[in-house]
C-alpha cells in the first residue's frame, strides 16, 4: 500500500510538473508573439505632400543675399535713399491688417 501511495505523489509531481513548463512556455510564445509584432505608421497622400512642399521651402535661404549685400553697399556709399511714401503705406496697410485680426 506504501508504494502505491508514493506512485500516487510522483504521477502528481510529474503532471504538476508538466503543466508549470506548459505555463512557461506559453508565455514564451506569447512573448514571441509580441515581440514579432510591430507597429506602422500610413502617411496620407496630403501628409506627404505636406513634407514635400515643407522641404523645398526650406531649401530656399531666408535671405535675398543679393540684395543683403547691394544694401548693405548702398548703405556704406551713402547711396541709400529712403522712400517715406513708399513706408508709411506699409506701416497704414500693416496697422488696417493687425486691426482687422483683432
Amino acid at each position: 500500500m506504501e508504494s502505491e501511495k508514493n506512485q500516487g505523489v510522483q504521477i502528481d509531481a510529474y503532471v504538476n510538473q508538466v503543466h508549470d513548463k506548459n505555463k512557461v512556455e506559453s508565455s514564451e510564445d506569447k512573448a514571441k508573439k509580441s515581440a514579432t509584432k510591430t507597429d506602422t505608421v500610413v502617411i496620407s497622400d496630403a501628409a506627404k505632400r505636406v513634407q514635400e512642399i515643407r522641404s523645398q521651402l526650406d531649401a530656399i535661404p531666408d535671405e535675398d543675399e543679393e540684395k543683403v549685400a547691394q544694401l548693405k553697399n548702398e548703405i556704406e556709399n551713402g547711396t541709400y535713399k529712403i522712400n517715406a511714401d513708399k513706408i508709411a503705406g506699409k506701416m497704414i496697410s500693416e496697422g488696417l491688417i493687425n486691426q482687422g485680426l483683432k
